[in-house]
């Protein structure tokens, strides 16, 4: 039985490469909204530290204390909304990777199918020329009474 060859092998490994860097862009532009919303959580958590930290002072009141953790806390709240714009801005990316990835993928996809298609159709055939040669010989022995 002769191995099965598919004629595009080539082409089937240039897709499958070629959606293997879809991936690792789209395990990317994950990577980094994941960070954006781990940054933007630690953010809300220094502010929430920071109010939290007014409270500990005692009974005297700290007016420049005050004021600097007021200036943290808007320092925090600026960055907070630059890094929302930007992962407003990776989300897009990320969508934009992401159907560039599954586009790869449905066109691997396609000719995985077809290999497998005929993969199959020569297999098939391989055991139609087996039984075919096996008829055959078996044909020739009972002309000849070696049977």
């Amino acid at each position: 039985m002769r191995r099965f060859q598919f004629r595009l092998e080539r082409f089937l490994e240039l897709r499958r490469w070629k959606e293997r860097e879809w991936e690792l862009a789209l395990a990317k532009k994950l990577g980094e909204c994941l960070l954006l919303e781990r940054r933007i959580a630690e953010i809300a958590e220094e502010v929430s530290a920071s109010f939290l930290s007014g409270f500990r002072t005692g009974n005297a009141i700290d007016i420049d204390s005050m004021m600097r953790r007021e200036l943290y806390v808007q320092r925090l709240a600026g960055e907070r909304v630059r890094t929302q714009e930007t992962l407003v801005q990776r989300r897009t990316e990320l969508k934009e990777v992401r159907a560039g990835y599954l586009e790869a993928a449905k066109a691997r996809k396609v000719l995985d199918k077809l290999k497998d298609r005929q993969a199959a159709a020569s297999h098939e055939q391989q055991v139609d020329e087996e039984f075919k040669t096996i008829d055959e010989i078996n044909t020739a022995a009972a002309t000849r009474g070696t049977w």
